[in-house]
């Protein structure tokens, strides 16, 4: 059995919602295209899989949810269709979006399949679509692949760890979850208070038996390397012993990163690699998704270096001349960070402080923090 896993998703360049739609297969396809020319990746390491079936799916969304999905991608009349998350322009409906839809979450649960079968890490980056909920498209997704992922993990595994590093919240996999005390949600994020989806809140610890299995990081906007990665040991670190998990989901959004046109971070492709970094250093199995990110320059390069980490090898630094954006970026890593204004990063780090603050002191009656740390 293999070391390391690449579930190449043959639908990704399905999932398209427009021209114009930020949401671009791109993404998938120029991350995937670079790595191979650093030879990150090789044939032997990717594996091509089919579609979730309809049926499974249906068992973490709504069986109604799944229809209606089905009926639009075949361009049927859905009375209501807008109650279901179709209505903005984040999510219109589009011929094939159901097998494209499948295709990513099918990506997904063969991850999760290959960790449980015994692989160390195994990565879909078309997937990390994080905002689906229970019966909602929302934020470009419409089922919800890390949370079938955890579905499936749990066939295995009693405690599943679901960290997501993209700039907005976590949200669909955390209300998923959020009475299962089997999944720690954790998510560091822009906050609600400033981007999408509005949620991620340090008072959403989870409910009933989930009560203290919810944990979200809301940092402050322009926050950058230095105090992204102080909130992360903040928090993360003490959970992680504290709930001892036996896999993680780690979904790998890129969006945090300085240029990206949807949200207000400042992080570096280095900075934010830091933290794909410590979950391997974890030595638990992995099943990594890709999530946001919306700028081309950023993405492949961050991906790429994740790829890298995760499989455990080494990679040249400079990018081949080859590659399509070549004359943009040089280089995987940032050479400068970005220019914060002095009052932006303290506000920045202020903010983020009495996040990490709130958040302890809500947890702080299910985890005793002082001996974690």
């Amino acid at each position: 059995m293999s070391d390391f896993v690449y579930i190449s998703c043959p639908g990704v360049e399905g999932y398209d919602f427009s021209p114009s739609h930020p949401l671009r297969p791109e993404r998938v396809l120029l991350s995937q295209q670079l790595a191979q020319m650093l030879e990150v990746l090789h044939d032997e390491d990717m594996v091509r899989v089919s579609p979730a079936s309809p049926d499974l799916v249906a068992e973490v969304h709504s069986p109604r949810y799944v229809q209606v999905v089905r009926d639009l991608s075949e361009g049927k009349h859905v009375p209501g269709y807008y109650a279901f998350g179709f209505a903005s322009g984040d999510n219109p409906p589009f011929r094939g979006m159901f097998e494209a839809s499948l295709a990513v979450v099918g990506a997904s649960v063969a991850a999760a399949q290959a960790v449980m079968d015994g692989v160390r890490v195994a990565v879909n980056l078309a997937g990390g679509l994080h905002h689906a909920r229970y019966e909602e498209a929302a934020g470009f997704c419409i089922f919800n692949d890390p949370a079938v992922a955890i579905h499936v993990l749990k066939q295995k595994y009693r405690r599943v760890v679901y960290l997501d590093i993209d700039v907005h919240h976590g949200d669909g996999v955390q209300w998923l979850y959020y009475r299962d005390p089997q999944v720690l949600t954790i998510s560091i994020h822009e906050s609600g208070h400033f981007l999408f989806p509005g949620t991620g809140h340090p008072d959403e610890i989870g409910e009933a038996e989930g009560r203290g299995t919810s944990a979200n990081i809301a940092f402050g906007r322009y926050t950058d390397d230095e105090v992204w990665w102080w909130a992360f040991q903040q928090v993360v670190p003490p959970l992680w012993r504290w709930f001892q998990p036996e896999v993680v989901v780690l979904q790998m959004g890129a969006d945090p990163h300085y240029t990206d046109p949807l949200a207000h971070a400042a992080l570096t492709t280095q900075g934010w690699l830091r933290a794909v970094q410590w979950v391997v250093e974890q030595g638990v199995p992995i099943v990594a998704t890709g999530g946001g990110g919306y700028s081309l320059t950023a993405v492949p390069r961050m991906w790429t270096m994740a790829l890298a980490t995760l499989k455990g090898v080494s990679v040249p630094h400079e990018i081949p001349p080859q590659f399509p954006l070549h004359d943009e970026v040089k280089t995987l890593h940032d050479p400068q960070p970005p220019e914060v204004p002095e009052r932006m990063r303290d506000a920045a780090k202020a903010f983020t402080e009495q996040s990490v603050q709130a958040l302890r002191r809500h947890l702080q009656p299910y985890v005793r923090w002082d001996e974690t740390t």
